[in-house]
């Protein structure tokens, strides 16, 4: 069932509003099609501001929105965070009204281009890679004074997965019994270095040992058995990471892209689509980046696992993981998933876990983002809604000119 209202029903957003257009009297009514509560219900203000008696239809049917279009409107926004959706609403209003200018919010860009070459009056845009840079700048301007030190000259990794961990420790472990073996073989039995190795070799790979051993000194004896029971369990140890870890996908690696930083980084809570796109503008300036995000499905993970940024599937909710990812050495903390209390959660448990360190949070009601401003002191907060409002105003504004 959708609801239809105008912009007299809608709260004024906040922030620097576009400038209004002149000469309106072929746009006197868009119709804005989306979620309420969300940017399309941020974008009724700017609009007003314009002169543009903008409508909101939420949840319309097809039905619905047929009608609406059939009433006359001047323009058509399509403001969802589903690309699907939007894609079927589109090209529903470019059926029904033909020659009716279209704005669309997409995340895919394939989609995106797709529905540029078959409706040619539709401009496709997303909102988030407005509001990422100011979320970038953001995480820059709070992490100033983190940005020079020597963890983030030399890059040194973090080992942030548990398989890998694992499998590190293990591997040093097998490599420790090695070089003692092959020194205690050297020293007691004489044997030269290269037949030291070798028989060595054979005991961590459980396979063999020394035959001069036989006649070794009884504490030769009880370490060499140490040693082969230590290996034993550290053999079963290193197979099991190594299985685990080539069964999944590798989110971090030690070495590579996906080297999680161990300082000066920037802890990114939530690989949406603001998230992932955050990540993305942070490393292309220059800036470590650790992505957190509690579900290994969405699909902002397989492109952040493509493009090569480092992640960590955890609950950035968690304070006992924030403090295992290095909170402490991060520069900043962006909690910037798609639910805002969850963000002012997240926020609150970076607080407790590194209290000195920096916070941006993304936040879209804007009675939330005041509250939280002004009751908690988290840090810096980003309308998101009120940002992307903005930038879709301001394109609105563009096609109004150009189809006057």
């Amino acid at each position: 069932m959708s609801r239809l209202m105008s912009a007299t029903d809608e709260p004024d957003t906040q922030g620097t509003s576009p400038q209004p257009v002149a000469e309106t009297d072929r746009w006197r009514r868009v119709l804005v099609v989306g979620e309420s509560g969300s940017v399309a219900s941020a974008l009724i203000g700017p609009l007003s501001r314009m002169g543009i008696d903008a409508e909101h239809l939420t949840h319309p049917t097809d039905l619905e929105l047929i009608a609406e279009l059939r009433h006359g409107v001047d323009a058509v926004a399509v403001v969802t965070r589903d690309d699907a959706l939007a894609l079927r609403l589109t090209l529903l209003a470019a059926h029904t009204a033909p020659g009716v200018p279209l704005l669309t919010t997409l995340f895919d860009k394939t989609a995106a281009a797709q529905l540029r070459a078959a409706v040619p009056q539709v401009t496709v845009i997303s909102p988030w890679e407005i509001v990422a840079p100011e979320l970038a700048e953001a995480c820059l301007a709070n992490g100033a004074s983190k940005r020079r030190g020597l963890g983030r000259r030399l890059r040194l990794p973090a080992i942030v997965d548990g398989a890998l961990r694992l499998l590190v420790l293990s591997g040093l472990g097998l490599l420790a019994i090695l070089l003692l073996e092959t020194l205690l073989s050297s020293l007691v039995l004489h044997e030269r270095l290269v037949d030291a190795f070798h028989s060595s070799s054979g005991l961590v790979a459980t396979v063999g040992f020394s035959p001069q051993a036989e006649h070794a000194p009884g504490w030769y004896k009880l370490v060499s058995a140490g040693c082969i029971l230590i290996t034993l369990g550290l053999v079963a140890v290193f197979t099991a990471a190594l299985v685990r870890r080539l069964s999944r996908r590798r989110l971090t690696t030690l070495f590579g892209p996906r080297q999680a930083p161990r300082s000066h980084h920037v802890l990114v809570v939530g690989l949406g689509q603001v998230g992932l796109r955050l990540a993305l503008h942070l490393r292309d300036l220059g800036v470590p980046v650790l992505a957190i995000e509690k579900d290994d499905d969405v699909i902002g993970v397989r492109l952040a696992h493509a493009a090569g940024l480092p992640v960590v599937i955890a609950n950035g909710v968690d304070v006992f993981t924030l403090k295992e990812l290095g909170i402490s050495r991060a520069r900043v903390v962006a909690a910037v998933t798609s639910d805002d209390l969850v963000n002012v959660e997240i926020g609150l448990s970076a607080r407790a876990a590194g209290p000195d360190v920096p916070l941006v949070l993304r936040l879209g009601d804007g009675e939330v983002a005041a509250e939280t401003e002004s009751l908690l002191h988290l840090g810096t907060i980003i309308d998101a809604h009120r940002s992307a409002a903005e930038a879709l105003a301001q394109s609105l504004s563009t096609l109004a000119e150009r189809d006057r």
